[in-house]
């Protein structure tokens, strides 16, 4: 059974160090860490980092090619298998501040490349090439140019007939298509549930429950997410039965995030490979918040802290609403 990560418009992030980072002028910095990364990417190395074999694919630049390969297949323990699309365009590259003093991360993002018909004719055969029943295909972040919500609501249509479980972790349009579409998985945060939604919802968890539930109408599951506030799980099963997660405090400063972008990727992998592995729903959320809490708190940036996964499996509180 394989999982397959699609990422139409992945991203090198470099990550840098600033101490009292403000606008203007000259300032001391460091880089952190220079990443293969976008949506996508990071599901995959989640998913390594819990043991958990993947097929990364989608589109990356041509000259950035070696660099995914490199990057994603030296992650571990679990396997990540390379079959991405060349393009001929750059691959984007994203921007991350950390300030330390402050704890406030600024996140400059690019726009990223397009793609030709030919390039995107490729990557559909390949996709439909790895799929068969029982596999999970995750289409995470945003559309390049090229592609239209259109194509994107087609070509999930093309995924679950094959038989596989289709997840999507999208924002806008493309998130839209993906509502009104038959899959297994749909993942908004708050703020993009808001907007799919086009009305104000509370973050508290019945509110995210009344509202989110005619999405199963869909999706089989519908899993939003609160940020520190945790998640709620809605499911098809038994109607509309929702988990909400609390995230526990780790860690031995408090309980204070070191890094917040990527935590919504670290959750749909743990998430996704939980429930592949016949775990049930409730335990799988566990799961998945753990993971996300610890890639917020770990030191480093390309991994997790399994100690700090351990810990904050143990405090995760899940509860039935």
């Amino acid at each position: 059974m394989a999982i397959v990560a699609i990422g139409f418009n992945p991203a090198i992030d470099r990550i840098i160090e600033c101490p009292d980072f403000h606008i203007g002028g000259h300032q001391q910095a460091s880089q952190r860490a220079l990443l293969a990364a976008g949506k996508a990417a990071n599901v995959n190395r989640a998913l390594a980092q819990l043991g958990t074999d993947s097929i990364a694919s989608g589109f990356v630049g041509s000259t950035e090619l070696e660099f995914f390969h490199e990057q994603l297949m030296s992650t571990g323990p679990g396997r990540v298998l390379c079959r991405f699309v060349e393009v001929t365009g750059k691959t984007r590259e994203n921007i991350t501040i950390l300030d330390p003093k402050r704890r406030i991360e600024t996140h400059l993002r690019d726009k990223g490349f397009a793609v030709t018909r030919d390039e995107t004719a490729l990557l559909e055969q390949k996709v439909m090439h790895e799929l068969k029943p029982g596999d999970v295909a995750i289409f995470s972040g945003s559309l390049c140019e090229g592609l239209s919500a259109d194509y994107f609501g087609t070509l999930l249509d093309k995924c679950a007939a094959t038989g596989a479980r289709v997840a999507v972790d999208s924002s806008g349009d493309p998130l839209r298509a993906a509502a009104e579409h038959g899959i297994w998985l749909l993942k908004p945060n708050l703020e993009e549930l808001r907007q799919l939604l086009g009305v104000e919802v509370p973050n508290t968890a019945a509110s995210i429950r009344d509202a989110a539930s005619p999405l199963l109408k869909n999706a089989k599951n519908v899993l939003v997410t609160r940020g520190p506030l945790g998640a709620v799980l809605l499911t098809t099963e038994g109607g509309a039965v929702a988990y909400s997660g609390r995230v526990g405090r780790v860690g031995g400063d408090g309980g204070a995030p070191r890094r917040t972008v990527g935590c919504g990727d670290h959750l749909l992998a743990g998430f996704v490979s939980e429930m592949v592995a016949g775990r049930s729903a409730q335990q799988s959320l566990a799961t998945a918040l753990a993971l996300a809490t610890a890639r917020a708190m770990s030191e480093k940036l390309d991994e997790i802290d399994q100690a700090l996964l351990k810990e904050s499996l143990q405090q995760i509180q899940i509860e039935k609403i």
